[in-house]
């Protein structure tokens, strides 16, 4: 059987998925080893295939990374330890005639909901991605715009404040450092500590969860530190679509786990800061977890297989 590998390269996981017929037959994840600079990892994801491939012929492997990309180059990924790497070249020369493509995985994640998940059905998207930090992804008439260097879709570094919290990019005041998991635990410390009032957000070892949990059940301080949240995030979501005006705007990361809660929030303050005409731009819910990557690595191979191939 022919069959494509989706891969999602994180920093702490490499989760990798074996598509036979358009299906996915098998899932699994490997460590990512970040020693020396990340320099094992396209070995350690190339023997992962071989000792996968079984009897199976492989037509192609597309693979999401943490950082922006360009013709199969990555040109940079911090937190595994990248500079400027070029991904798809050293994939093809341990797989020639294999067709490979190299996607940024907030790309990658909006690839896979556009096809089987939370965007199936619209052709001008844009995907804030809200985990560690504030990923994002546009597709533009179907296809991912990935801008003139790769570094399109950077929601998370729109600065809305010029005095604000130092980001890891060397800006000041970036969205994600008060919207990503990191920045609403930084918030939630701060207000719990000035506020002067009795509140759930003491608890040891809080997590941004907890914060959501608390908010849900009427914490007054924990519902401020939500306000301030998804004010922060409506005026990023607002610069997008004033500028890009998609269809729709869909939210995923591991703080969308927060659901209904955080979306009608978020979309409620939208309406606040978005020029007139783009203020009916429908949000909605990402539908595929921590698989969105691996469809989305796949996809972005599968779309350019030629017909020939029977897949």
């Amino acid at each position: 059987m022919k069959c494509i590998f989706g891969i999602d390269l994180g920093g702490t996981q490499i989760k990798i998925g074996k598509f036979i017929d358009g299906k996915l037959v098998l899932k699994y994840a490997i460590d990512t080893d970040v020693s020396d600079n990340g320099k094992n990892i396209i070995n350690d994801i190339c023997v992962t295939i071989e000792k996968n491939l079984n009897s199976d012929t492989l037509i192609g492997i597309g693979i999401d990374v943490p950082g922006p990309v360009k013709d199969g180059w990555v040109l940079g990924a911090q937190n595994i330890g990248w500079k400027s790497v070029n991904v798809k070249g050293e994939i093809s020369n341990r797989f020639p005639n294999v067709l490979v493509e190299v996607l940024n995985d907030a790309n990658a994640a909006l690839y896979g909901e556009y096809y089987c998940g939370g965007a199936k059905g619209y052709k001008n998207v844009v995907m804030m991605t809200l985990g560690t930090g504030l990923g994002g992804g546009i597709i533009i008439d179907g296809k991912v715009y990935e801008g003139a260097n790769g570094s399109s879709g950077e929601i998370g570094h729109i600065c809305i404040d010029k005095n604000g919290r130092d980001c890891t990019c060397g800006l000041k005041g970036c969205v994600e450092q008060y919207t990503s998991a990191v920045g609403i635990l930084r918030t939630a410390d701060e207000m719990r500590k000035s506020c002067g009032k009795e509140t759930m957000l003491n608890k040891e070892n809080l997590t941004c969860k907890d914060v959501f949990d608390f908010a849900k059940l009427g914490d007054e301080v924990a519902l401020e530190v939500i306000e301030d949240v998804t004010d922060k995030l409506a005026i990023g979501a607002a610069a997008v679509c004033n500028t890009l005006n998609p269809d729709l705007m869909l939210v995923g990361g591991g703080v969308s786990k927060a659901g209904e809660f955080l979306l009608e929030r978020l979309e409620k303050k939208f309406k606040k800061y978005a020029f007139y005409s783009v203020r009916d731009t429908k949000f909605a819910l990402a539908k595929l977890g921590n698989d969105a990557g691996i469809f989305g690595s796949f996809y972005s191979v599968w779309c350019k297989v030629d017909e020939s191939s029977n897949l």
